[in-house]
């Protein structure tokens, strides 16, 4: 059986049949393209051919670039790939069966302190751009959202009055998100002075250009890059840092795990546990201050 059409019988499966959440769907066909791509050009054209050791050598040239998530994240992808396929015809082996993920260094990823994210803050002027551009990293950062949910957020996700966003996540789960009062100002600023002046047509996204296109990715990517270069922050800070920086400020003001979990929107509470050193350093804090009259040395 050819490489590309058992892929595309596989993207037809979960486009179709499974009705996988159009960014999950983009997110397979990206990662399979680029496996398929290896393995073409390694000779390989017919899914009988792919063993073991192919598959181990992708992942050690995907390794070479990537971190060990996005790693795994493809091997999700390949796995799924290569069962539905041995599923589907029983004459095809599954070589990707035995082969394990790759162990994620346990550590927080870059973030800012709050200093840093008030300098990049205070950094923009009160001109359209500098109004359009500030807007998008305070909703970014204030709301803990990721790229994604940011250039896809609507109009009518938005209730400013009261206070809340309803954010469209991953798996098209739904959940509330609190607004801060600076952010709002923020975001009626961009409202009536810069987005009324751009809409060219009907949009429902909150973020468009002046285009009246919708905000992409690329663009949030570059202009945090762009800013991050012009306060002399950390090179690492990127829109994901934006992210951790929410989810760590919150915790240093005494939020609870648990609900931090519900505002990044994590479906497991291990995704959220790389913040517990952080409960750990307050509570480890908290029990020297309670137990310091232990060492005080009475009076005579």
């Amino acid at each position: 059986m050819k490489l590309l059409e058992a892929l595309n019988d596989y993207l037809l499966e979960i486009k179709v049949v499974e009705n996988r959440a159009n960014n999950t769907f983009k997110s397979y066909q990206r990662d399979l393209k680029v496996y398929i791509a290896f393995l073409q050009a390694k000779g390989i054209q017919e899914m009988e051919s792919i063993t073991l050791g192919d598959i181990e050598d992708f992942l050690m040239f995907y390794l070479d670039s990537h971190a060990p998530s996005s790693a795994n994240r493809m091997l999700s992808s390949i796995h799924g790939f290569h069962e539905f396929t041995s599923a589907n015809h029983p004459h095809i082996k599954n070589p990707a069966f035995s082969v394990r993920g790759v162990k994620k260094k346990n550590h927080l990823p870059t973030y800012c302190t709050q200093m840093e994210i008030q300098k990049l803050f205070d950094s923009f002027d009160q001109s359209d751009q500098s109004i359009y551009e500030k807007t998008i990293l305070e909703v970014l950062y204030t709301c803990g959202l990721r790229v994604s949910e940011l250039c896809d957020l609507k109009t009518v996700q938005i209730r400013l009055q009261e206070r809340i966003l309803k954010v469209q996540g991953k798996g098209d789960k739904e959940r509330i998100v609190p607004i801060a009062s600076s952010c709002i100002e923020q975001m009626k600023l961009y409202q009536n002075i810069i987005r009324s002046q751009w809409i060219r047509k009907n949009t429902p996204y909150f973020f468009i250009n002046r285009y009246g296109r919708r905000l992409t990715r690329q663009y949030v990517h570059l202009l945090i890059k762009r800013k991050v270069e012009e306060c002399h922050l950390d090179p690492r800070i990127s829109a994901h840092s934006l992210r951790h920086s929410f989810a760590t400020h919150l915790l240093e003001g005494d939020a609870d795990l648990r609900v931090v979990q519900e505002l990044l929107g994590h479906t497991d509470i291990q995704t959220t546990q790389i913040y517990t050193h952080i409960q750990n350093e307050r509570l480890t804090k908290a029990y020297d201050q309670y137990f310091n009259f232990l060492g005080e040395s009475k009076e005579e």
